[in-house]
């Protein structure tokens, strides 16, 4: 079973990065805009928007050959 931390673009941008990682909410942003990350309201601020961390980071690692620090994230834009 997969357990989901649904966070704000900004905190999972923010966490990404302090993992190395190298992306930022606008990117985030539109993955979640072209559908290739799932998104939800958060329940107290309409105004956010949550993404599901486990999914960023496989997505990120996925694309990069499992380590964060391998080049930029250009590939996916």
């Amino acid at each position: 079973m997969t357990i989901q931390r649904w966070v704000p673009m900004r905190e999972a941008a923010r966490l990404l990065q302090a993992e190395g990682f190298k992306v930022n909410a606008n990117l985030i942003s539109r993955l979640a805009t072209r559908g290739t990350i799932q998104t939800r309201d958060d329940p107290i601020d309409a105004r956010v928007r949550l993404v599901d961390l486990d999914e960023l980071r496989r997505l990120f690692a996925t694309r990069r050959g499992g380590s964060p620090d391998e080049g930029d994230n250009d590939d996916l834009e």
